[in-house]
């Protein structure tokens, strides 16, 4: 009895040895262990080992490419004489943004399969030992290298296999990503680089990622955009520097998608420097934002129709209202003919300024709403337009009533062309303004297909012409205007004052813009333009010649200013405000603090209304310094490409753009476009 006891022990003890399964070694954040689909082999048969590595929560670990930092999990195999190993079958790596920078890597359990083979001349009866020593990168909140040893002894003789563990192990190597019918090639395409998949599988592609198997190919931090085509799919973001020097034939990685429900991964080869042909685009389903094609064109119409309400439509829509207030009881058709032409100069500078952007974007330009009002040599023209148009209303001269529709026989002609030229000079001032509701319809327009763009834009124009086309079309409302009478006189010579404070507006722009120079340049213009007046109020050749030339002056004037970089100064008169940066995020977010980021323009009216009522005020500023807050400036008043990208990163087209990281998080909160202290008080804390 003694000895079958103590047989029965020694048998307890030596079970484990031959399990399918290691003793665990804890390195600190990681438990690891061997695991084996069989608790014994035959000669010549072949068999898989894992490593598993348990890891605490919310730690990880890193993929074969580990992304913008870290390193890969490291097996090396001391094996008997007789057994050889292969390549390590990945799993399936998901994205990990840490601040500013995305890693590619693990969370959980993961387990790495690799295939053993036992040589048919490993006499059976015997035990083989597989070790493995490990080394991998374990990081949180910050990153410790961990290492340690693991021994896994395998019985030789008939194959017995482990259910629980091949099940599991099984599972995993399904899961790893393997070389399928896809076809995939991928080119730098001026700043961007494109990737082009066709013959896809089945599945949902809307969020379709690229997982490359080097670095260096793809900025790892950068959002990979999605254009899927009625016979493939592309996605465009940023190159990395292996694009500056000799590149290979092929560079290989991992598409993902989702099927069933499960995200799956499909390894594809990408021939260097072609494209593949995906067909025509389809409608996008949803931006980043969550802004679907019909609640883009909603937010657009909406948007239009606010835009109305903004300060800087105001002094032109005003002329409109005039010229409707001295039509509103008179010939109806009249009044609808006149609304109508409004509308279309509305509709036709929006498609113009549409079809602009898009020529340019296909050119390679980042580029977004209020695009011209970056050019000094638009806002310096736009000042002195305004500054005649402002004349013209105080009666300095008449242009007559074809041109503002505001002449003293507007009851009596047509005024065709001052509606439709009234409409196209409403859309151009507008430009600075971003009404709610309208910047994420405008971002998702611009990252649309070209067909997407217009119609988004159409239903912005749509939006921003319909109260001068209800106005006509509702006889109510039309019956509460007032009766033509003296008043108009004086109301049309007031409208003035309003044009030459716009005047100023823009020549202060100017000023960030152009410098000393720009300002001097627009108000010659400005001073050609009293002269001519003056000179054609004389009936003498000379007066009519010399006022020509001052027309001429007042033209081309506007065509010779340059940028001068001046436009530091929106940041210098910021208290404790610093210039934005990638690099600068990544700095403070490094130091835990909290970042309040201001995409602003000099010409951007809502940013400066915003500045004016709320971040200049004491109450904000004192938030900022009590909670150690770091206030950024991103300066888009002239073009910028690094803001624009930035701006399209987060589904927008222009500004104001507001994010807050506050210190807790990885990713920043947007905020609305117009904001409260209560807003940024609660994004800084995190709520």
């Amino acid at each position: 009895m003694r000895a079958f006891f103590l047989s029965l022990l020694a048998w307890c003890l030596a079970a484990p040895a031959l399990a399918s399964q290691s003793l665990p070694v804890d390195t600190g954040k990681v438990t690891a262990s061997l695991v084996s689909s069989h608790d014994s082999v035959a000669p010549g048969q072949s068999f898989h080992v894992a490593l598993r590595t348990e890891l605490d929560d919310l730690w990880h670990t890193y993929w074969r490419n580990p992304g913008d930092s870290g390193e890969p999990v490291q097996i090396n195999w001391q094996l008997p004489q007789g057994v050889t190993a292969g390549a390590i079958n990945w799993p399936l790596p998901r994205t990990i943004p840490t601040g500013p920078i995305v890693n590619y890597g693990f969370e959980g359990a993961p387990l790495f399969p690799v295939k053993f083979t036992v040589d048919p001349s490993v006499e059976s009866g015997s035990v083989i030992t597989i070790v493995s020593e490990f080394y991998y990168l374990v990081c949180k909140d910050v990153c410790i290298p961990e290492q340690g040893s693991v021994s896994l002894p395998i019985a030789i003789g008939e194959s017995v296999e482990d259910i629980g563990w091949k099940t599991e192990i099984d599972a995993a190597l399904a899961a790893t990503p393997k070389r399928g019918d896809i076809q995939g090639a991928i080119q730098k395409s001026g700043t961007a680089l494109e990737m082009s998949f066709t013959d896809l599988p089945s599945g949902d592609f809307s969020k379709a990622y690229f997982f490359p198997y080097e670095q260096g190919i793809l900025g790892h931090s950068e959002p990979q955009l999605i254009t899927r085509g009625s016979d493939g799919l592309k996605l465009t973001t940023t190159p990395d520097y292996i694009w500056d020097n000799d590149v290979p034939d092929m560079f290989e990685g991992v598409l993902t998608y989702i099927e069933g429900g499960q995200l799956k991964g499909t390894e594809v080869a990408l021939a260097v420097g072609q494209s593949l042909d995906i067909g025509a685009a389809a409608l996008p389903k949803a931006s980043a934002g969550g802004v679907t094609l019909w609640t883009a064109i909603i937010g657009a119409l909406i948007g239009g129709l606010i835009l109305n309400l903004m300060p800087c439509v105001f002094p032109v829509i005003s002329i409109k209202a005039l010229s409707i207030a001295k039509s509103a009881h008179g010939e109806r058709s009249k009044i609808k003919r006149e609304a109508w032409l409004y509308t279309a100069g509305v509709i036709a500078t929006f498609m113009l300024l549409t079809l602009f952007i898009l020529g340019l974007k296909a050119g390679g330009a980042e580029i977004g709403w209020g695009f011209q009002l970056q050019s000094p040599k638009v806002v310096a023209a736009l000042a002195v337009l305004l500054f005649v148009i402002g004349l013209n209303l105080l009666g300095a001269f008449e242009f007559g009533s074809s041109l503002q529709n505001t002449g003293a026989e507007l009851t009596q002609k047509s005024g065709a062309a001052g509606s439709f030229f009234t409409g196209a000079l409403a859309v151009i001032v507008a430009t600075p303004c971003t009404a709610p509701l309208m910047a994420g319809a405008v971002g998702y327009a611009l990252a649309a297909p070209a067909f997407v763009t217009l119609v988004v834009f159409l239903a912005l124009a749509i939006g921003f012409a319909l109260p001068f086309l209800l106005i006509a079309y509702v006889p109510g409302l039309l019956s509460k205007l007032p009766k033509p009478g003296p008043w108009m006189v004086r109301f049309k010579e007031v409208l003035a004052f309003p044009m030459f404070a716009a005047a100023i507006w823009l020549v202060w722009v100017l000023s960030l813009q152009a410098g000393e120079d720009g300002v001097l340049i627009a108000l010659s213009a400005m001073l050609a333009v009293g002269l001519a007046v003056w000179c054609f109020k004389s009936k003498t050749l000379i007066s009519k010649v010399i006022g020509a030339a001052a027309v001429l002056a007042a033209i081309v004037f506007p065509l010779t200013v340059t940028t001068s970089g001046a436009s530091s100064e929106i940041i210098s008169t910021k208290v404790n405000a610093e210039s934005w940066s990638p690099s600068r995020v990544a700095e403070l977010q490094a130091e835990g603090r909290s970042i309040f980021v201001d995409f602003t323009a000099a010409w951007c009216v809502t940013c400066k209304v915003n500045e004016k009522l709320v971040l200049n005020q004491a109450e904000t500023q004192k938030l900022f310094t009590e909670t150690n807050t770091a206030f950024l400036i991103a300066d888009w008043t002239n073009k910028d490409d690094v803001i624009a990208a930035e701006l399209a990163k987060y589904g927008r087209a222009g500004v104001p753009l507001y994010l807050v990281y506050s210190n807790n998080s990885v990713s920043p909160a947007i905020l609305p476009q117009v904001l409260t202290y209560d807003v940024i008080k609660d994004a800084i804390a995190g709520e």
